[in-house]
């Protein structure tokens, strides 16, 4: 009797909403229409031993990483860090067995300029700017070294200039310069010959064996020292037209062909520029030119910054490399302007220059 009520408890079946009590094989509860064919999921619980077992797998994961990292260390300690290669062979020293260790070069320090006082006679014409121009100096210094003011100066009075010259280094041959021949010509002077080709006074006088107050005439020939001229410069030399080798000597006309002078493009007048960044020079093209005929950029700089030599392209820019910069902390500034030149093949085959067009007006840029 007892087992039979306990098989009918255990057979008994409710209604898991409201419940009531409802056959084994009802489909719906009678009291609130539930339907019981529909069997409620159950959730998947996980045990506290299952969680332990897998931080225990995770713990012996992580100590064996660790002990295969810390292997190769032991292995370099005990072979004193020396590196083995795969084929057991350890790394041969770069020097060989015998062979005398390298002297260590050493880097002979940098020449620093030092100031040089110059005396310079003014000759009728000149002007602070011109002579501050031909020495690389300001017109300032000029001025602070001869208690000078304003800008006025008379033909005859010896200035002193502050020029800082670096003194070359023992034993070092600077390359020779290449040699012109100039015809002067009407109002020309040593000045404005030296600043049309990039010369200098002092090496158009030494080439000519002139003394510093000498004078010049129109049609005296004149040797042009110039340094860093491209070899293309001589090669392109050519005979003078008919016209140009029947003029008189020191004739006042302009050879038969003459350009406008070159309008300067960038960098704008007064600019200043970093450093770190290159300088391009532009300007505009005055006509297609003849293999003979060159722009001639000219370059001065102001202050104890160093010369540049004078640049000779066909083309209408030019790129100072950062590598022409000043020192971090130093600023110069370069006065610039071009012409164009025609080189001719004179007497003798000696390469003689001629100026193709008149000179553009002068910028300056400030490099810092």
């Amino acid at each position: 009797m007892a087992q039979e009520q306990l098989s009918r408890l255990s057979a008994e079946r409710r209604c898991p909403n409201c419940g009531t009590r409802v056959a084994r094989d009802a489909e719906s509860c009678f009291m609130c229409g539930r339907d019981l064919r529909i069997q409620p999921s159950r959730r998947h619980r996980i045990s506290w031993v299952d969680a332990l077992l897998v931080l225990a797998v995770l713990a012996v994961l992580v100590v064996w990483w660790r002990l295969g990292a810390r292997q190769p260390e032991e292995v370099a300690a005990t072979n004193n860090n020396q590196t083995i290669l795969p084929t057991n062979i350890p790394l041969l020293d770069a020097t060989p067995t015998g062979a005398p260790d390298a002297e260590p070069t050493e880097t002979p320090p940098s020449p620093t300029p030092e100031q040089t006082l110059v005396t310079h006679q003014v000759r009728s014409g000149e002007s602070l700017l011109a002579i501050a121009l031909q020495y690389g100096v300001t017109v300032d210094e000029i001025r602070a070294a001869n208690n000078i003011q304003g800008e006025l100066i008379r033909a005859g009075d010896e200035l002193i200039i502050p020029v800082l010259r670096t003194a070359e280094p023992a034993g070092a041959a600077a390359p020779a310069p290449s040699r012109f021949e100039y015809v002067v010509r009407p109002n020309d002077t040593i000045i404005s010959i030296a600043l049309a080709f990039g010369s200098t006074v002092d090496a158009i006088l030494a080439a000519n064996n002139l003394a510093a107050n000498a004078i010049i005439r129109p049609g005296d020939r004149l040797v042009i020292p110039l340094a860093a001229v491209p070899s293309d410069v001589l090669e392109s030399s050519a005979p003078p037209s008919p016209d140009e080798a029947q003029a008189p000597t020191g004739d006042a006309g302009p050879p038969p062909v003459i350009y406008i002078e070159p309008r300067l493009i960038g960098p704008p007048d007064g600019a200043t520029i970093a450093r770190d960044e290159s300088v391009l020079l532009r300007w505009v093209s005055v006509d297609v030119l003849q293999p003979n005929e060159w722009y001639v950029l000219l370059l001065y700089p102001t202050g104890g910054a160093p010369s540049l030599p004078s640049i000779w392209t066909k083309t209408t820019s030019h790129r100072l490399g950062v590598e022409l910069a000043p020192d971090p902390g130093d600023s110069v500034t370069y006065n610039w302007r071009v012409s164009v030149v025609r080189v001719l093949t004179g007497p003798g085959g000696q390469a003689t220059l001629t100026p193709a067009s008149p000179p553009s007006t002068a910028r300056t840029f400030t490099w810092r």
